[in-house]
């Protein structure tokens, strides 16, 4: 019998995590990459206005997301993330209020009951009606299901659900927060330690796994781009790598870990969501480095979550289809304006900056866009899907990427 050899076309979180599972179960595998770099929407690059590197977007990962344990231990990227206390800042703008929210390790959160510890103006009734999370269907909305919740919806519903599904929360499905919850929350603050990268991360996520893929034999193709994937009987029977037509043997094993529109080119009956929301990252170059908390909440403004890692303050704009379209200089001044008194910086002094946009970051996670997220296998029996826009269970997050990559091959090995 001929060698069993995996294809993994895309090196996004999916992909790698799909090429380091196979592989490390002996499976021989080829990745191919269309762009320059892998890591997709989740890498590290050195900015030359700022003068160091960044990130290109932030990224929450909790302690509960155990398919990023996984996916870190196989690569050997443990010791490159930071796990925090569970514990949540937050500063509202408007009003200048600041709480935090501090999480026991326990599986039911007393301490959230305690003003010191809580939200202000939160009362038990609150969250006693927030239990309608867990019970959401398909068709209801975040907005419907919670936006009776008073002060906790303001304060941490909203924009915890803003950021977990990069969708406002009077579309976005509600369905999708009840694994997210039952992972993480309802798990106590042992699941929801922040995961920080130390250096930035591509440098945990991404070069741990080339370096493991390539120390370990694999083919690794980036800048090669996938023409076409073709079929005959039922299976893939050939891939064109930028001209490299690739037989297919029998017992192959080919996953595609491409976004929705090109995934669709290449294979036009598999159904996929068409609609996608947008999020803007700043980050700032401050003179010196900032102490406290690394993850602090924003409410009432136009920023939602800043990041800290050393001189670099970033802030996270999600569902920002608002926007968007506006001039990069409006939308750091307007950021700088929300930031700045939290840093204790001067709100008039803008420091070295740098706007990213992603326009097509993921798909809208609506009732009807989750309707077309496509199962992992397919009709052809050696093809199978990843992404964090396939039927994962869980949103577009990193923890839905990876685990896609490690399901899906798992199927594929399983066949």
């Amino acid at each position: 019998m001929t060698e069993r050899r995996a294809y993994i076309v895309g090196g996004g979180l999916a992909g790698l995590a799909a090429a380091t599972a196979l592989l490390e179960k002996g499976v021989p595998v080829t990745l191919a990459e269309a762009a320059p770099q892998a890591g997709g929407r989740c890498r590290s690059f050195f900015d030359r206005q700022l003068g160091c590197d960044i990130d290109n977007g932030n990224h929450l990962v909790l302690s509960g997301n155990t398919d990023v344990a996984s996916y870190l231990q196989r690569i050997g990227a443990r010791d490159t993330v930071e796990i925090l206390a569970p514990v949540f800042p937050f500063r509202d703008v408007s009003s200048g209020e600041s709480w935090s929210i501090k999480l026991s390790d326990g599986r039911i959160p007393w301490r959230l009951l305690c003003p010191h510890h809580g939200i202000p103006g939160v009362r038990f009734r609150d969250y006693w009606h927030s239990r309608r999370i867990l019970k959401a269907t398909s068709s209801e909305t975040v907005a419907d299901v919670l936006s009776e919740t008073g002060q906790l919806y303001s304060h941490f519903w909203k924009p915890f659900a803003v950021a977990v599904l990069n969708t406002e929360p009077e579309t976005a499905a509600a369905a999708l927060l009840k694994p997210v919850i039952e992972e993480t929350l309802l798990k106590g603050g042992s699941a929801c330690r922040p995961v920080m990268a130390k250096r930035g991360l591509g440098f945990s996520f991404v070069e741990p796994a080339l370096d493991y893929l390539q120390g370990n034999g694999a083919d690794v193709r980036l800048g090669v781009r996938c023409r076409q994937i073709n079929s005959s009987h039922g299976r893939v029977s050939s891939i064109d790598l930028e001209g490299d037509v690739i037989d297919i043997g029998e017992n192959d094993i080919v996953i595609s870990a491409l976004p929705p529109p090109v995934v669709t080119n290449l294979l036009a009956d598999i159904p996929a969501p068409q609609d996608f929301r947008s999020i803007v990252n700043v980050h700032f170059r401050l003179d010196g480095e900032v102490q406290g908390s690394s993850i602090i909440g924003i409410i009432g403004g136009v920023a939602e979550w800043l990041f800290l890692r050393g001189d670099i303050a970033s802030v996270t704009i999600s569902a920002a289809e608002h926007l968007v379209a506006d001039a990069a200089d409006e939308i750091a001044e307007r950021v700088w304006r929300d930031v700045a008194p939290i840093l204790t910086c001067d709100p008039e002094v803008l420091p070295p900056v740098r706007v990213i946009k992603e326009k097509r970051a993921t798909f809208a996670q609506t009732p009807e866009n989750l309707r077309l997220r496509p199962p992992y296998a397919t009709k052809l029996r050696n093809l199978w899907l990843a992404g964090d826009w396939t039927d994962t269970g869980l949103p577009a997050t990193i923890e839905g990427a990876i685990r896609s990559g490690h399901q899906s091959a798992a199927l594929a090995l399983n066949k």
